[in-house]
């Protein structure tokens, strides 16, 4: 499904949201609420349930297990800072070289891989994220319909839906957005400058209980206005969060007066940083990574020699990867940055029974961190014993239904291991997760017919029935 077809169909689902909740409550919604009145929480959780499913469908979305467990991490850090959280956040990585974030519906928050490489520290990629967990806790978005109360229903639709693409794709979103009524878009404009002002000082307070560096954001909106001042083509981040020389300035000048933490252990942000920038945006070649190794700095040349060994691995050099390596896992051999690599390497080699030693180690001591279990389900499956990838994937999967990754691996150990009907039905989850529900029913029909028993059958059943009614209850949203 294209873009533009996604922007028709989430902007239909809002447009009737928005109308439902108006007419229960009888009355338009008052300008600088939370949203209650335009938007229920509830609502707001299902409408962002489903554009995830689209996005998952139609955006390169990085699945690393080290990086998501990273920004994970480094998100929740920031949420528990927030005031008015209202359901569970959730953040993920677009694989694109463009500088971007963007935060939608039920506190889900994208951000490109292009910023984490842009970024110098830990504190200027957190100011960014704590900015958009801003404009999810104060409900920016559903807050920006009540400024459009006076437009029609088809006017709103379109702006509504040209903002949700303009997440994704800011310059398609903004030529969508030329198509509207210039008042209409003035309104939009000012409420913007609100809201960005809002988040700026918000995500700034949270920024500083978490204990990052508040000076980082001016740092890094400051150089990125500065950086493309006179440029032509605008980064995305700088399309949908315009800054301007006062706005830099008022964020600066509250950062001054809050207390900055004197030393941070930022070694996790500088191999997140070099993984994004070695394995996914191919951006780091060996001359400029044997650079970062000789730098004063322990923390990136300990990252430089991690995306050295990256670069050697992939590039089918499993031995040198190795020994490039060797270092950094005798400092701190229970790192998960270092472990997944390792275990790549050693599944390179064929050296199977070492790798599930070192992963069933590592499990013991974290069996709920999702880099070690998904190495170890992996490696497991490689030695070819589908029995223990299953019982590993089985039971993260209790904690993290919707991890795409596990669900990938689990598929594929229930095709090993010839179990039909339970590889059809995870296959149907999915599906599900990328909003393919016909595919998924067809899959659980599947399974229903490899199925061996009764009650089995039975809730094989119950689960389609489950699914028909998700696609009907979204049918009529549309």
């Amino acid at each position: 499904m294209q873009l533009s077809r996604i922007t028709v169909m989430l902007a239909a689902v809002l447009l009737s949201l928005m109308l439902a909740s108006a007419s229960a409550q009888n009355r338009l919604p008052e300008i600088g609420t939370t949203g209650a009145s335009i938007m229920s929480i509830e609502k707001e959780q299902t409408f962002g349930d489903l554009y995830m499913r689209q996005v998952r469908a139609t955006a390169p979305i990085a699945a690393d297990p080290v990086l998501e467990e990273y920004l994970k991490d480094l998100g929740n850090r920031l949420v528990r800072e927030a005031d008015d959280v209202r359901f569970p956040f959730s953040f993920f990585w677009v694989n694109q070289d463009q500088i971007n974030a963007f935060a939608f519906f039920g506190g889900y928050i994208g951000i490109n891989t292009g910023l984490i490489a842009e970024t110098r520290s830990e504190s200027e990629l957190a100011s960014v994220i704590a900015h958009e967990v801003a404009h999810v806790s104060q409900r920016h978005l559903v807050r920006n319909m009540g400024s459009m109360q006076n437009s029609g229903p088809a006017t709103i639709a379109a702006v509504i839906g040209s903002l949700l693409l303009s997440m994704v794709s800011p310059d398609l979103g903004m030529a969508a957005m030329s198509g509207t009524l210039a008042g209409v878009k003035q309104v939009g404009i000012n409420y913007t400058r609100m809201y960005e002002q809002e988040a700026d000082r918000i995500g700034l307070t949270m920024l500083a209980r978490a204990g990052f560096d508040p000076q980082g954001a001016p740092d890094f909106f400051g150089r990125m206005a500065e950086k493309y001042r006179y440029a032509s083509k605008m980064p995305a981040m700088l399309q949908t969060h315009p800054v301007s020389e006062a706005r830099i300035a008022d964020t600066r000048q509250r950062a001054e007066q809050m207390p900055r933490p004197l030393i941070r252990d930022e070694s996790r942000y500088w191999l997140a940083k070099y993984r994004v920038q070695t394995r996914h945006l191919k951006q780091l070649n060996q001359a400029a990574l044997t650079n970062a190794m000789a730098n004063s700095n322990s923390d990136i040349a300990n990252a430089g020699r991690y995306g050295l060994a990256i670069l050697l691995l992939d590039q089918s050099q499993p031995e040198q990867a190795l020994t490039t390596l060797a270092p950094l896992l005798r400092r701190d051999p229970m790192n998960a940055f270092y472990l997944d690599v390792q275990t790549d390497i050693l599944l390179a080699l064929k050296r199977y029974d070492e790798a599930l030693a070192m992963l069933e180690k590592a499990y013991i001591r974290e069996p709920n961190e999702q880099t070690i279990t998904l190495n170890f389900a992996n490696a497991a499956l490689e030695a070819g014993k589908p029995d223990l990838s299953i019982n590993l994937l089985r039971d993260y999967l209790s904690r993290d239904d919707d991890n795409v990754l596990a669900i990938d691996l689990i598929i594929n150990a229930y095709r090993r291991k010839g179990d039909s009907s339970s590889m059809f039905e995870y296959q149907s989850r999915l599906y599900a997760l990328h909003g393919g529900f016909d595919e998924a029913i067809n899959s659980l029909h599947r399974a229903h017919k490899q199925s061996s028993t009764e009650l089995e059958q039975r809730r094989l059943q119950a689960r389609v029935e489950q699914l028909m009614e998700q696609k009907r209850q979204l049918e009529q949203l549309r």
